[in-house]
C-alpha cells in the first residue's frame, strides 16, 4: 500500500499530499546497542503540481514517546519551507519603521535564519502596534487590542498567541522556531499590513456605486 505523506508545498502555497519517489536509509546504534539511530533521505512529489523536495527524517530510541507508543521523528526539507519569500509589492504603504523591520524579516526567512526571522516577527508586530498606538501593558494585551480594533480576526490573534517566539519570554528562550510556524505568524502578519495600510486605499479607488 502507497503511503502518502502530508506537507507545506512552496508551488501550491498549502499543505498538500507527496508520494515518496525514492529514500535511502541509514541505521546504526551506539553504547553498545543501547541506542539505535535511523536516517532517511528521500525525494518526495507533490501530488497536486508534481513539485519536488528533498526530505531528511531523523529518529532514535532516545526519542521513544511511551504516551503514543511511537519514536518521535524529526524532519527537515529542501527547499526550506520559510524561503523563497517575496515582500510584499505594496510594502511602500507601510510606515517606514514597519516597513524596515519587514524587509529584515523577509530577508532572514530567505537566508534560512530562523531564530532572525522570529525576532524579527515578534519586533514588527511590536512596530505595528506602536504605529496604530494600541494600547496595552505587553504583547498579548496589544494584538488583542488588534483584534478588538478589527484589524485581526479573533481566530488571527489566537494563532499569533500561539508560536511561542511571540510571548514575553521569547527573548530568553534561544530556540529558533519550525519552518512552518515562521510561515503561519508571517502569513498572519502579511494579512494584518494589507488590511490596516493597504485596503483602505483600495476602497477609496473604488468609485463605481458611491454616491456623489
Amino acid at each position: 500500500m502507497e503511503t502518502k505523506i502530508k506537507v507545506h508545498c512552496l508551488k501550491c502555497g498549502r499543505q498538500t499530499n507527496h508520494e515518496s519517489l525514492t529514500e535511502h536509509v541509514v541505521t546504526g546504534e551506539e553504547d553498545g546497542g543501547y541506542i539505535q539511530w535511523r536516517i532517511v533521505h528521500s525525494i518526495i512529489r507533490c501530488c497536486g503540481c508534481d513539485e519536488i523536495t528533498f526530505m531528511k527524517t531523523t529518529g532514535s530510541s532516545v526519542d521513544f514517546d511511551p504516551e503514543t507508543g511511537e519514536y518521535c521523528e524529526a524532519m527537515s526539507l529542501y527547499p526550506d519551507r520559510a524561503s523563497g519569500r517575496t515582500a510584499l509589492s505594496s510594502e511602500h504603504q507601510f510606515p517606514r519603521s514597519v516597513r524596515s523591520i519587514y524587509r529584515e524579516v523577509v530577508c532572514a526567512m530567505n537566508s534560512s535564519s530562523p531564530l532572525l526571522a522570529a525576532i524579527g516577527l515578534r519586533a514588527l508586530i511590536e512596530a505595528i502596534c506602536v504605529a496604530e498606538q494600541t494600547k496595552g501593558n505587553n504583547l498579548q494585551d496589544r494584538i488583542n487590542q488588534l483584534a478588538a480594533d478589527g484589524h485581526l480576526s479573533g481566530k488571527q490573534a489566537e494563532m499569533l498567541h500561539s508560536h511561542r517566539f511571540l510571548g514575553n519570554s521569547a527573548a530568553h528562550e534561544i530556540a529558533a522556531p519550525k519552518p512552518k510556524e515562521l510561515v503561519a505568524a508571517l502569513d498572519i502578519a502579511e494579512t494584518l499590513l494589507k488590511t490596516i495600510y493597504v485596503l483602505p486605499s483600495l476602497g477609496e479607488s473604488i468609485k463605481t456605486g458611491k454616491k456623489p
